[in-house]
């Protein structure tokens, strides 16, 4: 049986909300990692590339955070119209 509308919706929300906390992560320990190789006088084109990255991860978190709205916003509008007899605590929760 396919998943249902309602499924498929929650679950790419608790996928962008998971993203969002592993760039998050990514953007600390990168971070912790550029400050390291500055304080350890590291080879400027390794701390170069390393910011890169950084500054790369940093621009993802709104993006994803874009995405999470928008399809908050999706879920939402989906359950004020939605008649079916689906389980709809999970949605709900993660609209909160």
């Amino acid at each position: 049986m396919p998943p249902s509308q309602l499924q498929i919706k929650v679950n790419a929300l608790k996928r962008l909300i998971k993203e969002k906390g592993l760039y998050e992560q990514e953007v600390s320990e990168q971070e912790q990692y550029v400050n390291q190789l500055k304080a350890n006088n590291g080879d400027e084109y390794d701390i170069k590339k390393q910011v890169e990255v950084l500054e790369e991860s940093q621009r993802m978190v709104p993006q994803v955070s874009a995405k999470i709205q928008q399809l908050q916003k999706s879920l939402q509008d989906y359950l004020d119209s939605y008649t079916g007899d689906e389980d709809l605590t999970e949605a709900k929760e993660l609209l909160n």
